[in-house]
């Protein structure tokens, strides 16, 4: 069952985005996704991208992966879906690789080209 409280706080700080700090923006996402996911699982994916960028090692590739479920998650007819998922994929297919993971590193290449092939389904 949702919080009530927990939603309509989180949606009264998504009020103020773009002033809000990044670790508040994702509180905000990861309350609202499971809510309004076609609203909000966009937003989560790509602010997990954004807030990875200044992270290092495992909690990167961490926020990534959460990345990728988020963009995975999204509706399969939504027009914005494959660009959300290819940008999550290239990002934690290149912090795989960094980190020497290149099994993995493949697979989230393997997927890119899935998802560009079928136009995001």
């Amino acid at each position: 069952m949702t919080n009530h409280d927990a939603v309509l706080r989180a949606r009264v700080l998504m009020l103020d985005e773009g002033r809000i700090g990044p670790v508040h923006e994702l509180r905000a996402l990861r309350v609202l996704a499971p809510v309004a996911p076609a609203a909000y699982l966009p937003k989560l994916s790509m602010a997990l991208v954004e807030y990875a960028k200044a992270r290092t090692g495992p909690e990167r590739l961490a926020l990534l992966a959460e990345a990728v479920d988020a963009a995975e998650r999204m509706d399969r007819t939504d027009p914005v879906r494959a660009a959300v998922l290819l940008k999550a994929l290239d990002a934690s297919q290149e912090q795989l690789d960094a980190a020497g993971r290149r099994s993995d590193a493949l697979a989230a290449r393997a997927r890119m080209l899935e998802v560009a092939r079928a136009g995001g389904r």
